[in-house]
């Protein structure tokens, strides 16, 4: 069979084509070779292109390679639920027992809770068990994101035995350290492949283990996991309990899936939008997922009207100022933005907090205060040459360098105290920041404007 057709390139309809066309010749050999080939993330678009018939039986094969939860976790929700909806529960409780636990607890927790509790049932007890411990974990753990299938050895084995051991291990390809306990199950060392490989058969593995392990504790958010397996440059992170007993193993994949959601959310809610809203979410859906983040702007943009308004009589006399406010403004916003990206980033990494945030926003203040001298000169000058009215060009520029200011000082208190009492700061920031320069900009414009006009006019 070609090597191309089994590589991502291909586009999903040409494979699509290709496995429908050795279903109709019965060429199951050629198709177990695509499927060894195959990465599942590679098959997941193609999936929903299968008719229900030629699916059941690609997904036959992909269970026979262990391949099968890995695909549908690739898939879109709302995709994987239709699939999952349309599959027996015998066939997604062979998919459930040929994937890695972690894998399968998370297409489980997808199901219904009648048909969940069916599938447990026909997992068996051990591994009903097992995958129904981790679906009653807590969620946004450690525990929920760690595969409790991790080969460990017990410190009194000598090297040689445990070669013996690594070879009848029937999963290989989902270990990347070996991990060594005592006789309790407590985590005491680890080793790499290579240092077991070379060591001598008879010496002892507690000779030559690693005795600081790198670890995390069961109920560590993922945000924290993801740091120290990014920290350490670490393939799998061991997870221990409360009593120092290794309990699972969260692997690299695992830790890259977590970083990837969280990046996804923090943008959909930098833009007041749920992370859980899809491009095929109904419209019905998305206009309650959108309605009160909406209403929330609109409180806001209210309370910047009522500034303005608060300088009506100033406007009517210097109709030019109506042209000049969404510059200060807008510009306030944009910079305002700039630094709560920053600051949201700093906090998603652990890299600042409330307690040390303060010279962090006093070096985004300067910033502001020199963007806002640049950006304001510049734009003075336009003004002035634009108008001639050197009088707005001058409030214009002294308004810019203010909110400015504001949008360091806002873009960076706003997250830190969000994230102080509680909030994520990614949800609800944009909007605050966002009205402060809003605010900032409209008074401080007009607000120089009304004292141009009485002692000048």
């Amino acid at each position: 069979m070609n090597r191309p057709a089994t590589t991502p390139a291909a586009p999903a309809a040409s494979y699509q084509q290709l496995l429908t066309k050795l279903l109709r010749h019965g060429a199951y050999p050629q198709l177990r070779k695509i499927v060894e080939k195959t990465l599942p993330a590679d098959f997941a678009p193609v999936l929903p292109l299968l008719l229900e018939d030629d699916r059941k039986r690609i997904m036959s094969l992909l269970i026979e390679a262990g391949k099968a939860g890995r695909a549908l976790l690739g898939l879109d929700p709302v995709e994987r639920a239709e699939i999952l909806d349309a599959t027996d529960d015998a066939t997604v409780a062979a998919i459930c027992n040929s994937s890695a636990s972690d894998d399968a607890a998370d297409l489980l927790d997808a199901l219904r809770e009648d048909r969940r509790e069916r599938i447990l049932e026909l997992l068996g007890t051990t591994r009903g068990a097992t995958l129904e411990s981790l679906l009653e974990g807590e969620e946004e753990t450690a525990g929920s994101l760690m595969n409790t299938e991790f080969f460990a050895l017990d410190e009194d084995l000598t090297v040689g035995q445990a070669i013996d051991a690594i070879r009848q291990y029937p999963r290989k390809e989902s270990f990347f350290y070996v991990y060594c306990v005592d006789a309790e199950g407590h985590l005491v060392g680890v080793l790499s492949l290579r240092s077991l490989i070379l060591a001598p058969p008879a010496s002892h593995i507690k000779d030559i283990m690693v005795q600081s392990v790198v670890r995390t504790q069961v109920d560590s958010p993922p945000d924290e996991v993801a740091q120290v397996v990014s920290k350490y440059d670490l393939l799998s992170l061991p997870v221990v309990d409360v009593q120092n007993r290794l309990v699972g193993v969260v692997t690299v994949d695992d830790v890259l899936d977590v970083i990837q959601e969280q990046a996804e959310e923090d943008l959909m809610h930098l833009a007041g939008v749920d992370a859980s809203e899809r491009i095929a979410t109904p419209a019905r859906t998305s206009f309650k997922m959108r309605f009160p983040w909406l209403a929330v702007n609109l409180v806001t943009a209210f309370l910047a009207a009522w500034v303005v308004s608060r300088f009506e009589g100033t406007i009517q006399r210097w109709t030019a100022l109506a042209v000049f406010m969404p510059i200060v403004a807008g510009m306030g916003g944009n910079a305002g933005t700039q630094t709560l990206t920053v600051f949201v980033r700093a906090l998603a990494l652990g890299e600042v907090d409330w307690n040390t945030g303060r010279p962090h926003v006093m070096k985004q203040t300067l910033v502001g205060l020199a963007n806002g001298t640049a950006i304001g000169a510049l734009a003075m000058l336009v003004v002035g040459l634009w108008t001639g009215n050197w009088v707005v060009a001058v409030i214009l520029f002294c308004a810019m360098v203010f909110n400015m200011m504001v949008s360091g000082v806002a873009g960076g208190l706003v997250p830190l105290a969000l994230e102080r009492v509680g909030f994520d700061p990614a949800v609800a920031s944009s909007i605050f920041v966002t009205t402060f320069t809003d605010v900032a900009g409209f008074f401080s414009f007009l607000g120089l404007a009304t004292l141009a006009l009485r002692y000048l006019g």
